[in-house]
């Protein structure tokens, strides 16, 4: 299994209204048949003092897939549908890392 990262701020001056647009485009990426499971969330505001300092806080929200091999995400990164989000969210953000891991 493969789990695909993206890291990513968007820029500050987003309208509400588009982050939730480019949202929905992400959401959909999960119809992309390749695509096994996808999850987006914010960083999380710890409620607890003590787990604050362990926190990363780099990036405010990630976007997770998984794929059951490499040729999964190879399928997934050449679709049509994803090169046009992927367009869309770079034009919304003020960074975006993106990385893979393969299942141990």
């Amino acid at each position: 299994m493969i789990r695909h990262f993206v890291l990513l701020n968007w820029k500050p001056d987003l309208e509400d209204s588009d982050r939730e647009w480019i949202l929905g485009q992400c959401r959909a990426l999960a119809k992309i048949p390749s695509v096994k499971r996808l999850a987006m969330g914010a960083l999380l505001q710890p409620g607890e003092e003590w787990y604050v300092p362990r926190m990363w806080t780099d990036f405010q929200w990630a976007m997770t897939m998984e794929f059951d091999d490499e040729a999964a995400l190879y399928e997934y990164q050449t679709d049509p549908y994803h090169a046009v989000v992927a367009q869309e969210i770079r034009k919304r953000v003020t960074i975006i890392k993106v990385t893979d891991f393969v299942a141990a």
